[in-house]
């Protein structure tokens, strides 16, 4: 029988990132060829909705708590480099390294480069603004290089 090699922590971060990205945007594609943008947006809005409702079913409801929520996700399942900065009725998450947007770009330099190019974007847009409306909160998002930053604040 063969031994099933055990991966070193960053190496299976990296393989969770490769997997998110290749799963998440080739089923984008395949609804967007079979449903067109109509069932593209209503894929994301489903997603946007499942994750709001696990936050409020673990009883996350302050930005502060939601704000940690993701970012430990970010930092344990991706690598990301990631921090919270908390303020008065607000949190911050700071994304000096997305690792979801290194994993774009890695996929851009095998021939996806729209995946790259929208990535941000369709992170942005079509799933954290919609999970924080959800969940009555708005959020300001300033990208970076490696990035963004996000202000997550009450309605």
């Amino acid at each position: 029988m063969t031994e099933v090699p055990e991966l070193a922590p960053d190496e299976l971060k990296q393989r969770v990132v490769g997997w998110w990205i290749g799963n998440y945007y080739g089923s984008i594609g395949y609804i967007g060829k079979r449903l067109g943008k109509k069932g593209i947006r209503e894929f994301q809005d489903l997603g946007a909705r499942q994750v709001a409702a696990t936050f409020k079913h673990i009883g996350l409801t302050r930005p502060e708590e939601v704000a940690l929520a993701v970012a430990t996700n970010e930092k344990n399942m991706f690598g990301s480099e990631i921090a919270v900065e908390e303020g008065d009725g607000f949190a911050v998450i700071r994304r000096e390294r997305c690792a979801l947007l290194q994993g774009a770009r890695a996929f851009a330099r095998l021939g996806a480069s729209l995946v790259a190019r929208e990535h941000c974007k369709s992170c942005e847009q079509a799933h954290w603004n919609r999970v924080f409306s959800e969940l009555g909160m708005k959020v300001e998002t300033e990208h970076t290089d490696q990035g963004c930053v996000m202000k997550v604040s009450p309605k």
